[in-house]
């Protein structure tokens, strides 16, 4: 099973915690991110302590503007009382700005990220702590695509929603049982075993194949009316889906459909405009990857 990381933070501080979900995702790291888990009517109280209540860690990213919030302060008591319980639970200190340690995180080492330069180490430092194995490739993204931070503003200065789960990171469900994909989107397979998910703002189907979902396809709604001779920027289509486009292999850029090869997770990944007038769409299928 998947090692587990609830990432305590504030809210000033979450371009430095979008880049750290976005390394220990690439780590084989599950992990409990409130922009991807909380949804609008969810109690916050209740969805925080379920977080930390189902995970093997509790990264408290400290900076002034986090040790100044309330919310913080509640989830490093919850995880320290766990911990001190006898929880198989962890409290991992991240020290973003040194300023000082929080009353029961005093006497616990820290990983300390407040040089940029030394990135690499803090974050081998921190996935040692975690008995993980530490990919320094796994770092390093492509500089001329957006990271996930920036794709995510691209897609807010467009309006667009950024969408927590089921559509966070959907290629999570290829190669799932239907079965255990329906539980995960809280969705019934219909007749052919395909997975339909529909909102006003997205549309998904996991598609199966025998009793495997083996592709999907999201359809972004809020892009509709889009056309196969215009231009388009498939980043912040990504972003919406918390898909970090230095993470993928763009192989092909033409006027209506990107496609790129996510070779870490053995994907093609397409961004499309289908037909005119239509909305933009993603496809995610390991059938076909390096196909272009």
């Amino acid at each position: 099973m998947k090692p587990s990381i609830f990432l305590s933070h504030n809210i000033e501080d979450k371009e430095f915690v979008r880049r750290l979900a976005t390394d220990l995702d690439c780590h084989g790291v599950r992990v409990w991110l409130d922009e991807a888990e909380l949804k609008i009517g969810d109690s916050l109280i209740e969805k925080i302590r379920e977080g930390i209540d189902n995970v093997d860690f509790v990264a408290v990213i400290i900076s002034e503007n986090s040790i100044k919030s309330k919310w913080v302060q509640k989830e490093i008591d919850v995880a320290m009382t766990l911990e001190i319980s006898g929880k198989e639970i962890k409290v991992l200190p991240l020290m973003l700005e040194r300023c000082e340690l929080p009353g029961f995180l005093l006497g616990k080492l820290y990983a300390d990220f407040t040089d940029e330069s030394k990135y690499l180490s803090s974050f081998e430092q921190l996935t040692n702590s975690m008995n993980i194995v530490f990919n320094k490739s796994a770092l390093v993204g492509k500089t001329e695509s957006s990271n996930l931070g920036q794709a995510i503003d691209k897609a807010s200065d467009q309006l667009l929603f950024f969408y927590p789960k089921p559509f966070h990171r959907p290629f999570q469900y290829i190669g799932m049982r239907v079965e255990d994909a329906a539980k995960e989107v809280g969705a019934t397979p219909n007749k052919v075993g395909n997975i339909i998910i529909d909102t006003d703002e997205i549309h998904m189907c996991l598609e199966a194949e025998g009793s495997f979902v083996n592709y999907i396809d999201v359809d972004i709604k809020k892009t509709s009316l889009c056309m196969q001779n215009k231009e388009f920027d498939s980043e912040p289509i990504l972003g919406c889906l918390s898909i970090n486009p230095s993470e993928l292999d763009l192989v092909t850029k033409k006027t209506h459909y990107h496609h790129y090869m996510d070779h870490k997770r053995k994907l093609k990944i397409s961004v499309s405009c289908l037909y005119d007038g239509g909305p933009l769409s993603v496809g995610f299928s390991a059938k076909y990857y390096n196909m272009k």
